[in-house]
Formats: C-alpha cells, structure tokens, sequence
C-alpha cells in the first residue's frame, strides 16, 4: 500500500488529531451519557442538552411527532417532544440518530457505505441493550458502547483515503473484524484509536474501557469486564444481522462467553427481539426498506 509520507510515525493521537472537526453531537452524547448516571437530572436537562445542536434538536422533534409517538397536538419545541417520548427513549432516539451525523460518509478503506456503517452501530447498540438487560446490567453504558464501538474506524479510514492507491482492509469478520490488518499496518487497531477519541470527548470509563478491549474483553479489568463481555455478544449478533451470516458458522470464544453467563444458544435466541428493535428505527428514522438484513440469509 503506498501510503503518505512518514507513516511510519503514526500514533493514534496523530491520527485523532488529524480527524476532520466532527459533529457536536459527539460532545452531546458524551454528556447525554453523564446525565443518565446522575440521578438529579431530568428530561429538562436532556431537553437543554439537545437544543445545543439545531439539527439534532429538529430531527427529535420530528422523530415525536412520528407515528409511533404522537399522541393529540404535534409538538413544536424540544421540551414538549422530549417529554412525551420519554428518559429512556430519548437516550435511545438521540443514540440513533446522532450516529447518522457522525458517521455521514463511507469508510472506503473498510468497504462500508454510510448507511451500512450506521446500521452496524445501531444494531450494535440495540443487542448490547438487549444482553445488558438480560444479565441486569448498566443498560444506558452498553448501549453507548454499543453504539459507538466501531468510531475508531472513522480517522483510520481518513487517512487511508490521502494514499496514492489505497487499498481495502482485509475484515476477518467477528471476533477480529478488521483488527488484524489495522495492526499489521500500525501496530494498533482502531479500537485503541476509539479509546483514545471517546477519552478526549470525556466520555466515562464504562464506555471507554470496553470500547478500548473490545477484541479482548478478558483482558479489562473490574469493574468494566462484564460491559466488555457483554458488547462482545452484542458484536455477535451485530455480524449475524448486518453481515447476514448463518449463526452456526460465526466463532466464538468460550471463556468470553462464560463470563457473559449465558450460552450461545441463549445469545442467538435474543435475535428476534434484536430484529424488532432495529426495524423499528428504521421506520422511526425513515430507513425502512434501505435493508435491515434477514437473520442467517446470505447475501
């Protein structure tokens, strides 16, 4: 691959450095996520945190006056749309479609239109949701590692597009994605740059530290373990959805899951639930028909 000039001397903090200026919405999820830790907030805070960014605020709005949440008069300011549609909905709502802004172009180098990669994301979100919730685990904090466990992706791929002839990554698919070739590239993959990229938007560690392990969830220490475990399932049914692979020839890690407590028969019975869910932001956001993927197809 001929890549840029002294590339040799490539950090993640130079990448992340180098990113082009990203979204607000990216420091509104940040602090979305502390204020669902809080127990003195309120949707009054989540209403001022949104209005901080004009488009994501117009978009929420939209959203509450769909189908699945209008109820009499349409709503009109932030405030009335974050109260009818709810604490736990919002967060999820503002998940989804903040996404769609941070992850606006293709990823060329990993072969991902936009559309797939916010797919990947939210799917990704909504199992780690789904798991968390099962195991009674901090349902908010999987979500956003759900949702966010693939932004690494983002500066990677930003560089990979100034070579002269650049070329695909190679993905090994779940467990390892992309991983190896990320490190045999750089020395690093881009769940180290995700890492580092959620710490400086100050994000909290239950997001950061199973982003950062999420290709070795054994190796995180306490009390983040059971988050990393449990987005490690989540990236288990994100590839059996998205990539349309049959869940018998998708590999596993035993001791992964054993620290998830559950088996993998248990794991693959929390698709169809998974299915609904994604389905249902389709429609919300407006995606219906651009391709949910059917579980165990093959394209």
């Amino acid at each position: 691959m001929n890549l840029p000039p002294n590339s040799s001397g490539i950090t993640t903090e130079r990448l992340v450095a180098e990113l082009r200026p990203i979204s607000p919405v990216a420091h509104v999820l940040a602090r979305l996520q502390h204020l669902l830790t809080d127990p003195n907030s309120g949707l009054n805070d989540i209403a001022e945190l949104i209005r901080l960014d004009p488009a994501l605020m117009t978009r929420v709005i939209q959203i509450s006056n769909s189908v699945w949440f209008r109820r009499g008069l349409p709503c009109n300011t932030i405030a009335e749309a974050v109260n009818r549609v709810g604490f736990r909905e919002v967060y999820r709502m503002v998940g989804v479609v903040a996404t769609g802004s941070l992850v606006s172009q293709p990823l060329v180098a990993y072969a991902r239109t936009a559309m797939e990669i916010w797919r990947e994301s939210v799917t990704c979100a909504f199992a780690a949701e789904i798991i968390a919730e099962r195991l009674g685990e901090d349902m908010p904090a999987a979500y956003m590692c759900g949702l966010l466990h693939g932004i690494g992706r983002l500066p990677i791929d930003q560089f990979l597009r100034k070579a002269e002839n650049p070329k695909l990554l190679t993905d090994e698919s779940f467990p390892h994605d992309h991983s190896g070739a990320e490190y045999a590239l750089f020395g690093f993959n881009q769940a180290d740059v995700g890492g580092l990229m959620l710490t400086k938007w100050d994000f909290p560690a239950s997001v950061i530290q199973p982003v950062l392990y999420q290709y070795a969830p054994l190796e995180v220490q306490e009390p983040h373990d059971r988050l990393a475990a449990v987005l490690y399932g989540a990236r288990l049914l994100r590839t059996v959805v998205c990539q349309q692979i049959p869940p018998e020839e998708v590999r596993v890690d035993e001791e992964t899951l054993g620290e998830l407590r559950l088996s993998i028969d248990e794991l693959l019975s929390l698709l169809p639930n998974l299915q609904n869910q994604l389905s249902r932001a389709l429609q919300v956001t407006g995606q219906q028909g651009s391709g949910a993927g059917s579980v165990g197809a093959k394209g």
